[in-house]
Formats: C-alpha cells, structure tokens, sequence
C-alpha cells in the first residue's frame, strides 16, 4: 500500500502538484518535492555538484538539532529526506525553516532559458529541476514545444533509427532468454511496442499519425524478426546446421514458422504482442495530445518567486499565438481569447482592418481624406471656387482647359 505523506504534505501547504512532484517556493528559492509511492523526497538546485556538496555540509548540524533527516547533495542539489512518514508535515516546515536560513546560498539567479538574471517565477526545467526563470523565457519555450507537436516537426529518419535500436534491445533480450535460458518472460510481449515507440521519440521522430505508423511498423517487423530467428533455431535443430546457416533459407524457415504447432508454442506472445500494439496505439508516445499533456505538466509548478502578483498561473498562464483556433488549435494551451490575436488584440474591432482604422469609413480614400470631396481636387479646394475669392477666375488660374476644369478633377 502506498503511502499518503506526498498527499498529505501537499494538501497541508497547498503546493502546486501534478501528483508526481510539486512545487514550492521559499524565501524565493524554488523547491522540488517528488512522489515516490506515496513518498516525498526534497529537492533543491544548487547550481553545481560542488556547490550542493558544501551547503549540504553547512546545513548538516542544523538539521540534526531540528531533528530531521541530514541533507545531502545529489548530483547539483541538494536533497532531504523523511525519517518517519507520520511526521512528514511537521518535519518538512523544518526543512523549509533551514532553507530559508540559508536563502542566500540557494538563489542562483539565473534563467535556463536565456541565462539572464532578474528571474521573475519559479517553474520546472526539463521536468527534473526546480529553478529560478523568466516567465516570458519559459513561455516561448512552451510554445515552440507546442508548434512543433502541432505542426509534426521532427526527423523521422532519426526516429526510425531510435525505434530500430529499441526493437533490436527488445528482440535481443528475447532471443537470449528462450533460446539461451529457455524461459519466457511475457510482460516484454505486452511493452514491446511501447518500447520501440519511446525509441522513435527518443529520436526525435515527429507527433502524428505517421510518427505512429512508423513505431508501429517497426514493432510488427521486430516481432516478425524474433519468430523469424525462432524459424531458425528450430531449422538448425531440424537439419543439424547453424542458425547462422539456416537464416538464407527464406521459404523454409517460413513453412517451420507457419506449422500449427510452432504457432500454437507462439500463440501467447502473439496475442500478448498484438495487446501492446493497441496499448501503443492508445498510449501513444506520439499522439499530439499526449505530446501536449507532456508539455502541459509543467504548467501547473509556474509560480511567482514573491507575492507580488504576476498576472498568471497554472492553466491561465498561457495565452499566446492566435484566438481560439490558433495554430491548428491547442483546446487547452496558447490559444485563449486575451492573447495575441484574440478578440481584444491584433485584428480586433478596433485595430487594423476594423472600421476605426486603416481602410474604415474615416480613413484613408473615404469621404473626408485624399481624393474625397473635400480634399485635392474636390469641389473646395485648390484651384476650385476659392479661386474665384481670390480675385481670378478659376480659367485663368489653371486655364481653360486644365486638369482642374469643372472644379471636380486634380491639379
């Protein structure tokens, strides 16, 4: 049974969550608290190896005397531990009293993004760090990421290449298990299309339906691959030759694979497979929405590094790119109706194109500017009757046939 002190720690100071970490901040320095069954564990970034090393030193005394678990450094942060899950909330406002104790050590002010100081909020890097960023920095980030899921950007040739070398592992493993240990593990039947997908993603191949084509394609001729070798052990066994020997014999291999009892031996990792090419299918590791999700989740941990309001938060923090169907529609993300593009923004009533500006009733080339009535060449101006005022008949001004006869026309 797992354990409820992440719950509990989370409820208690109603830290952001998406229920595998949260996300606090104090005295400005961002904190991570990652779920482990049940399990909180503390996290916070210290720049480097070296620098976690020594303020974990320097803050090993006072953690004994607050009778808490004595930090250590992980890789560049710094970590703390629960001694006792029931006392998880009341040990944790201990950690925090010693983190703001020693506030100054842990506030690296600088964005991972643009490297620049003067961090606004506190957000999740990469899913893995709490760090001090630029709003706008993690913001643009977001939506790149988000352009490229939506837009399939990718390599596939890449993906192909990550997903290949998962289905390699995957049949490799397979192959030294039934022939070399004789045993079978079925659970690696039920996720071997899941792991080749997360080798195309790996790879960097795209979001989309033919990002899934290709993982799944490369799953079904593994598989194949692995009867294939199969084929072959039994025909090395059949004809007192090698496996190697017996890999060119395309059409006998085949018939040995094809008989009703090498099926029949097979037909549990079949249909276990076949489960995990719709478990692939629905859990998709490149199904845009599931791309989005991913990026989404880090959403939730933006909060401002002091009290002072910053004008967003959690699902309200993005509104950018396009109205409501922006950029081939993101329904959850950057695409709300006060960003750029929206209704009280760019190409709103009463901006370019509207009927108060450029193009509109009272603009340029409509009754009362160039070209209208009352300007050059109209009826009152240059060379029109307030030259007959000025002592000249208009056909001695501009003679008799001018450009400017019947008061109606240009210079």
């Amino acid at each position: 049974m797992a354990s409820p002190a992440f719950g509990n720690l989370v409820s208690s100071y109603g830290l952001k969550s998406n229920g595998m970490s949260a996300m606090d901040v104090v005295a400005g320095v961002p904190v991570r608290i990652t779920n482990y069954q049940g399990n909180p564990s503390v996290y916070i970034y210290a720049k480097d190896k070296a620098t976690a090393s020594l303020i974990a030193s320097n803050m090993k005394d006072a953690a004994k005397n607050a009778g808490i678990a004595v930090p250590k450094a992980s890789g560049d942060s710094v970590t703390f531990g629960f001694k006792k899950p029931l006392l998880v909330v009341d040990h944790y406002q201990k950690i925090r009293d010693l983190i703001a104790a020693n506030a100054a050590s842990f506030n690296f002010d600088q964005c991972p993004y643009c490297f620049m100081g003067n961090c606004d909020v506190a957000g999740m890097y990469k899913g893995t760090a709490a760090r001090r960023m630029h709003r706008q920095c993690f913001l643009n980030q977001r939506n790149t990421e988000m352009d490229k899921i939506n837009f399939s950007d990718g390599n596939y040739i890449t993906g192909i290449i990550g997903a290949i070398i998962a289905a390699v592992i995957m049949v490799a493993i397979s192959e030294a298990l039934v022939i070399g240990a004789q045993r079978i593990f079925y659970i690696l039947y039920l996720g071997f299309p899941l792991f080749v997908a997360g080798g195309f993603r790996l790879g960097k191949g795209p979001y989309g339906p033919m990002g899934s084509f290709c993982h799944i394609t490369v799953s079904i001729l593994a598989m194949y691959a692995y009867f294939y070798i199969q084929g072959c052990w039994y025909a090395s066994y059949m004809y007192g030759i090698s496996m190697t020997e017996a890999v060119p014999y395309f059409g006998d291999v085949m018939k040995i694979v094809m008989d009703p009892e090498f099926l029949k031996d097979g037909a549990l990792e079949i249909i276990l497979f076949i489960v995990g090419i719709v478990i692939a299918l629905f859990a998709n590791p490149t199904s845009k929405t599931a791309g989005r999700k991913g990026i989404q989740q880090n959403d939730v941990f933006i909060t401002p590094l002091t009290t002072v309001n910053t004008g967003f938060s959690g699902a309200d923090t993005y509104h950018a790119y396009g109205a409501q169907n922006a950029s081939n529609g993101y329904d959850t993300s950057y695409e709300n109706r006060n960003a750029y593009g929206s209704q009280s923004t760019y190409e709103t009533r009463n901006s370019y194109d509207s009927q108060n500006s450029y193009g509109a009733q009272n603009a340029y080339g409509d009754q009362n500017s160039y070209t209208g009535q009352n300007i050059y060449g109209a009826q009152n101006t240059n060379g029109d009757q307030t030259a007959q005022n000025n002592g000249s008949d208009w056909r001695e001004v501009y003679g008799q046939n001018s450009d400017n006869n019947n008061n109606n026309s240009g210079y």
